[in-house]
């Protein structure tokens, strides 16, 4: 008996060991996202929330702030510790600089909506955060690329049939909200999760700009090590496409 009472014990005190480094990890991680906020200059009031960017018209339930497009409350979208996100072009979906409009696009792995499925059904909130800088630069012609941009954002949803939330940074250059700087995590985390503290050890980021020879920047890993989520490539994540293949949406 007197043995099994210490087994307890030490069973006890390695659970309290684990939750303490678990809460300082957590507690150094706020603090690093607390001073690159700071240093960021990112910020958000209820006030600055349109429901245009500059003079762009945005789909319904699709609303901006500063240089940022987003879906907050996707049908069905519940917070949690617990986030799953990821890149869009290139990750999620297939698309090309040379083609515009709300259908041009294609499913980058097959496994997609299953994965995305699984996640859900684990409790997982699954975020896209996406740089989008032609919404900026196509000043006569941001209509156009807001709409292709959210429409194919909106499809995509459909397709797969779980809810996302969605950030957009349409920013360039040294904009605060555009990866590989954390501003649009910092918004998630602080101001669209109700409150709820991200689990890390549980949360990852998958994207495809990893800084490769044949990859078009770093930003993907870049913005994972500033916020310090584990990063995965899409092709480790949902399998690799030259045996899956292409599958269109």
């Amino acid at each position: 008996m007197a043995e099994e009472i210490q087994n307890l014990e030490s069973k006890r005190k390695a659970e309290g060991g684990q939750e303490a480094k678990l809460e300082e990890r957590n507690s150094k991680g706020a603090k690093l996202m607390a001073n690159n906020e700071a240093q960021l200059g990112v910020g958000f009031l209820l006030s600055d929330i349109r429901d245009k960017y500059k003079a762009a018209n945005l789909l319904p339930k699709w609303k901006a702030f500063q240089t940022v497009i987003f879906l907050e409350r996707d049908d069905g979208l519940h917070d949690s510790s617990k986030i799953a996100a990821f890149d869009f072009d290139g990750c999620l979906a297939k698309t090309s600089v040379k083609r515009v409009g709300a259908d041009a696009w294609s499913l980058m792995y097959p496994s997609i909506p299953e994965k995305l499925q699984s996640l859900y059904k684990d409790g997982y909130k699954q975020v896209i955060f996406t740089n989008e800088s032609n919404i900026d630069r196509w000043k006569n012609k941001r209509q156009v690329a807001v709409d292709s941009k959210l429409g194919r954002l909106q499809s995509f949803i459909k397709c797969v049939k779980v809810p996302i939330q969605v950030f957009i940074a349409c920013g360039y250059s040294e904009d605060p909200y555009r990866k590989p700087r954390p501003g649009m995590w910092q918004i998630m985390e602080k101001y669209f999760n109700s409150g709820i503290s991200v689990d890390m050890d549980q949360s990852f980021y998958v994207g495809d700009a990893a800084g490769r020879p044949d990859d078009h920047s770093d930003a993907d890993i870049k913005f994972a090590e500033a916020i310090g989520l584990k990063f995965h490539l899409p092709e480790d994540y949902f399998g690799p496409i030259e045996k899956q293949g292409q599958a269109s949406q």
